[in-house]
């Protein structure tokens, strides 16, 4: 029998993410490729009725840079959003490092670390995405950079650096809980 359908590591973390701090919901995963923008379905049954919100997943690896200022950064790829997505969240998977420098490599742990946006929002930080060079010229990616899992900086795609803090999943889970249409 031939697989009908995967699901990619960074749909599957954020899936198990909301299942597991989002009360009386479901994530449902789209079999079929045809529906673009939407990567996973977040659904609530209240009071009679359905309620579904639209996700989108975008996923990067960190890039580790033990003697910068931040240790890791993610890099993702500009992209236009879909207007069928409720939400977006960028995902970014990186090594949580032993303190101890000649630990054994099976001890480095793999964490996940994932920023929140409703639509408008995503709409809006895509425009802003500029070359901190020429402010005139969209940059074709954006970057995160982080030393801990709560405070998150753009460090690529804005004339200056921001926090983007505000916008990690766990400060806006309550959000996403409240925003079932």
């Amino acid at each position: 029998m031939q697989t009908k359908f995967t699901i990619q590591y960074g749909e599957f973390a954020v899936a198990q993410y909301l299942s597991d701090n989002i009360k009386n919901a479901s994530v449902f995963v789209p079999t079929s490729a045809q529906e673009k923008g939407i990567d996973l379905l977040l659904y609530k049954f209240c009071s009679g009725v359905n309620l579904v919100n639209t996700i989108q997943v975008k996923m990067s690896r960190a890039y580790r840079h033990p003697n910068k200022r931040y240790q890791n950064m993610l890099w993702f790829n500009r992209f236009t959003p879909q207007d069928n997505a409720d939400w977006f969240i960028l995902l970014g998977l990186y090594a949580q490092f032993p303190s101890e420098p000649d630990t054994p490599s099976k001890a480095i742990r793999w964490e996940e670390i994932m920023l929140a946006f409703k639509n408008k929002e995503m709409k809006h930080f895509m425009e802003e995405v500029r070359f901190k060079s020429d402010p005139e010229r969209a940059d074709k990616m954006f970057g995160f950079s982080f030393n801990s899992r709560d405070e998150i900086r753009q460090t690529r795609g804005y004339a200056e650096e921001r926090d983007m803090s505000a916008y990690l999943i766990e400060n806006r889970i309550k959000e996403i809980e409240n925003s079932f249409k």
